[in-house]
């Protein structure tokens, strides 16, 4: 199974994908001249009560909350658009490659460890592109905020304190596990399978197969169920974030 951000579906928004995720600006935009390419873009570490829906949509018109208070979401960090894209012509797969290159290493850093750790946790990321308006006014930029995925919602993020991880092993309000369909959901709530394991692969992204029988033989020894699954990344974000993990899932009692 796969982990893909490129889908902009209210599934996507909380899944794993199996083999075998107005004209008003946000509530928490910075105010900025018409003519800067970063007008309406939020504000790196701004939080909010995003909702599934709201991560599925193209712009972000979750509310704004002080950080202080309970949340779902912040901006790990915006960045802007390369000068050779245009917004008339760029693709969605186009533009989250600009995401995967430039704004996951700032989820990265807002995360903390090391890629195993962050790949084993229940945190993700969605992305968004200014509004219709703001795109008219000159925006130039792309955003990535931080959830923490719990099934089919947001659970509230237990901290704004960067990085969120926290040495040792991962508390179950944040590790990860997987509903009976496959749902990344937190080890905390009600699950199938646990994140009992990870290896990387070198290189350039395999495909699906050859990662398919690579997780086959090495997850045996990552499991404590006869029976086990996967994951790893999208193609996209394998080869231009480098993220090469493949995560091995123990079926649980619970």
């Amino acid at each position: 199974m796969t982990i893909s951000r490129t889908a902009r579906a209210v599934a996507a928004a909380a899944a794993l994908t199996l083999t075998a995720l107005a004209m008003t600006s946000p509530a928490h935009a910075s105010a900025q001249r018409a003519t800067d390419p970063f007008v309406g873009a939020p504000t790196v570490g701004a939080c909010s009560t995003m909702t599934p829906k709201q991560a599925a949509a193209q712009s972000d018109h979750s509310a704004a909350v002080d950080c202080t208070q309970a949340h779902t979401a912040v901006v790990a960090g915006v960045v802007k658009l390369p000068a050779r894209l245009k917004w008339s012509t760029a693709t969605v797969n186009t533009l989250f490659a600009v995401v995967a290159e430039k704004c996951a290493p700032k989820v990265d850093a807002v995360l903390g460890r090391d890629t195993a750790t962050r790949d084993t946790s229940a945190y993700e990321y969605f992305w968004f592109m200014p509004t219709k308006n703001q795109r008219a006014n000159g925006a130039r930029w792309l955003s990535c905020s931080v959830v923490l995925v719990r099934g089919a919602a947001f659970a509230n993020l237990p901290t704004s304190t960067t990085p969120f991880l926290p040495a040792g092993a991962l508390p179950d309000n944040v590790a990860r596990c997987l509903t009976k369909g496959a749902i990344l959901t937190t080890c905390k709530s009600r699950h199938v399978w646990r994140a009992t394991g990870t290896f990387a692969v070198a290189g350039k992204y395999p495909g699906a197969k050859v990662l398919n029988k690579k997780a086959t033989r090495k997850c045996q020894s990552r499991v404590t169920s006869p029976a086990y699954r996967w994951t790893y990344r999208d193609k996209t974000t394998w080869n231009l974030h480098h993220d090469h993990v493949v995560v091995c899932y123990s079926k649980t009692a619970r």
